[in-house]
């Protein structure tokens, strides 16, 4: 490589990196936050409460009391047991292969 080929190269590195930082200066000013109160549902304001705040804490005292909570750490939706079969295993699958040949099966992401 000759001097000028190396000069012309150091130039150009120079000149590109001196110009990624002036572009990058453009953005240096704060922009402006997109979820604000005025745009976001988020900060909604909510209905005001029907009870105070002493009505609330004298409802959850009786709810101790009454042991109405549930434990720390269990999950307040608790889901039904379902009723035991009154089919047996082979009466199952064979309700299953007659409703396959049949054609009556429901689609592949509508089965229970």
């Amino acid at each position: 490589m000759t001097m000028k080929n190396v000069f012309v190269t150091s130039a150009l590195i120079l000149a590109c990196g001196l110009s990624a930082g002036s572009s990058f200066a453009a953005y240096s000013a704060p922009q402006t936050r997109l979820n604000t109160q005025a745009t976001s549902s988020y900060f909604a304001p909510s209905a005001p409460s029907v009870l105070s705040r002493a009505e609330v804490k004298a409802e959850l005292t009786q709810a101790q009391k009454a042991g109405n909570l549930p434990a720390m750490g269990e999950s307040v939706n608790v889901r039904e047991t379902a009723a035991p079969s009154t089919l047996t295993r082979e009466a199952v699958r064979a309700e299953f292969l007659q409703a396959q040949k049949a054609g009556t099966l429901p689609a592949m992401g509508d089965r229970g």
